[in-house]
């Protein structure tokens, strides 16, 4: 019962860790669709698009973190985007569900359409609710007032706004995450514990290398930091499209995400270490008339951690092309954003 109790308490720290508030924020983006992340790309591609993905982690933990999400966003207009994301997120006996409505608003600053060179807004009004479940944490030899034995719920609004800039091959994304200062129950500890404010800042940046008719190399690179808890990481992206033909494409890579930020660990209670997490994704994928398959591996590289088994997803995806994408596809520019 210990044992149980110790692994269902450890699972639902580190969710709230990892997750903090809203959609949680992996390396799904790398197969799946920038607009995962970044509210001003909904509608930039060159298609309407469609994404469901499904993640889950460490195998032999049970009650472990799985995700996941289903997205979809489109050109309706000349400049405008919309897009919508609904998710799951489950941690042990934490849990949390949301819905995204996005805006987003495309200017082209070149009066040649075939030349990429946007600029871009875009605003999301996110709809999440929580939960925990502490119906399995009672013992009866082992009580605790911060747990009540029953489920707790919540519900509230939050929104998420950014900004990108497209130069032909090149390509810049900024979003601010959980705008909106929102008071709140904290019903994982006493309340008026957690922070109002919960902003989460990213920042991304790459190119896309034409390196001949078949094959295109993109490096990126993302940084998010967390001012309220101090918590900084990065990814270090390196993405490559390979043309098989006019009707497939294989696409994969690699990413390294570190956190700028350690914790004090001891394993003899004398040597004290700074333990910081790292994590190595390879990824892959295949693009055939227009239907896309990917698979995503993550393992942790930093010397502690709660199981071997690694961060397992799966992501499916269709792109429509509308008459609007038609006649605007023929930009001089590999238009990472627009494929």
């Amino acid at each position: 019962m210990k044992i149980k109790l110790l692994t269902s308490l450890l699972i639902c720290f580190y969710s709230v860790l990892q997750a903090q508030e809203g959609l949680p924020i992996y390396q799904d983006y790398l197969t799946g669709s920038w607009y995962l992340i970044h509210p001003s790309t909904a509608g930039a591609a060159s298609s309407e698009q469609v994404r469901l993905t499904g993640r889950t982690q460490w195998f032999d933990v049970d009650d472990a973190p799985s995700l996941l999400t289903a997205s979809v966003n489109a050109r309706v207009g000349k400049n405008i985007g919309v897009g919508g994301i609904a998710f799951t997120d489950r941690n042990g006996n934490f849990s949390q569900n949301g819905l995204y409505g996005t805006f987003a608003y495309h200017i082209n600053l070149n009066a040649r359409a075939y030349e990429l060179n946007q600029l871009s807004f875009g605003i999301s009004l996110a709809i999440l609710q929580r939960r925990i479940d502490e119906r399995g944490l009672i013992n009866s030899r082992l009580f605790d007032p911060a747990i009540s034995g029953t489920v707790l719920t919540d519900g509230y609004f939050n929104s998420d706004f950014g900004m990108s800039y497209y130069k032909g091959d090149a390509f810049i994304l900024a979003t601010v995450k959980n705008a909106l200062p929102i008071s709140k129950d904290d019903f994982l500890l006493e309340s008026g514990l957690e922070p109002n404010d919960q902003r989460t800042f990213l920042l991304t940046a790459g190119y896309t290398f034409d390196l001949n008719r078949e094959f295109d190399l993109e490096p990126s690179v993302m940084y998010v930091t967390i001012p309220e808890i101090s918590e900084q990481f990065a990814d270090i992206n390196l993405k490559g499209y390979y043309n098989l033909n006019e009707n497939a494409q294989l696409f994969g890579g690699l990413s390294y995400r570190f956190n700028f930020d350690g914790s004090e660990t001891t394993a003899n209670n004398e040597t004290i270490d700074l333990q910081r997490f790292s994590g190595i994704t390879p990824f892959f994928g295949l693009k055939r008339n227009n239907f896309i398959f990917s698979y995503t591996y993550t393992n942790q590289v930093n010397d502690i951690k709660i199981s071997n088994s690694g961060f397992h997803q799966i992501t499916l995806g269709y792109n429509f092309y509308s008459k609007r994408n038609l006649r605007e596809g023929g930009r001089e520019c590999n238009c990472p954003a627009f494929r």
